[in-house]
């Protein structure tokens, strides 16, 4: 497990983020499950499958470190807890601040998790690269997106996938999950830069991706666009998994 903090840059102000990736099988996540509180514990008892109770656990462990390099303060972990939204978003309860805000996804065996102050909104994503998915991938890209693709020294598969994830990302941070119509998350511009791909939004100009390809996953992240941040040891964590 990995941890640490990102800080963000505004023009008069300074902000926190703290993030958070895990890598591990149920076995393991297990041995951590005394980070859950009494009510996740209670939620995670009632889960029957293997698969499922891995994914909640790789979620939630990763939020509950997320929030606590963001807060920056010696919490026990299971005296918060970290429960959904009437749309299925994250919302973090029991802490003496209540505007703590986490962003979270996983898949496989890695989780991932952002913590940051409800003043600066953000939203994650990952995404394995997985030829199986490319058709459902494809039908959420408009025609301009493939074009944008095309001029990326990528393959559709990859190009299809960064888009997926930046989109979801936004999502996220709109609160509103995949039940928006994905031809309103367009992206604006699409570049590559020295070791990320960079993105805007046709109608969220407000906010910026920065998104990374490291070995089978893309992975995503969405914030102010007026926030300057240094990704340098984010990246290099998403390498050593």
């Amino acid at each position: 497990m990995y941890s640490g903090q990102i800080l963000l840059g505004r023009e008069n102000e300074l902000f926190r983020a703290g993030f958070c990736l895990i890598k591990a099988t149920l076995p393991g996540l297990l041995e951590r499950s005394n980070m859950l509180h009494p009510s996740e514990s209670m939620y995670f008892n009632t889960l029957k499958y293997d698969r499922r109770k891995t994914s909640y656990l790789l979620g939630r462990i990763a939020a509950k470190n997320a929030v606590l390099q963001q807060i920056n303060q010696e919490v026990a972990p299971n005296s918060f807890s970290v429960t959904y939204g009437v749309f299925q978003f994250p919302v973090v309860k029991h802490l003496p601040s209540n505007n703590i805000q986490v962003s979270i996804s996983h898949c496989d065996q890695i989780g991932f998790a952002v913590g940051f102050p409800e003043e600066h909104p953000m939203g994650i994503d990952i995404e394995k690269i997985d030829a199986d998915k490319i058709e459902a991938m494809k039908s959420m890209i408009c025609a301009e997106e493939f074009d944008k693709i095309n001029t990326l020294p990528v393959s559709i598969l990859i190009g299809s996938t960064l888009i997926w994830t930046i989109k979801e990302a936004l999502s996220k941070v709109l609160r509103t999950g995949l039940m928006i119509d994905f031809k309103i998350l367009e992206i604006g511009e699409l570049k590559k830069e020295e070791e990320s791909y960079t993105s805007t939004f046709k109608h969220f100009s407000q906010y910026k991706a920065v998104s990374y390809h490291v070995g089978d996953y893309i992975y995503s992240l969405v914030l102010p666009k007026n926030t300057s941040c240094d990704l340098v040891q984010f990246h290099n964590i998403l390498r050593t998994l």
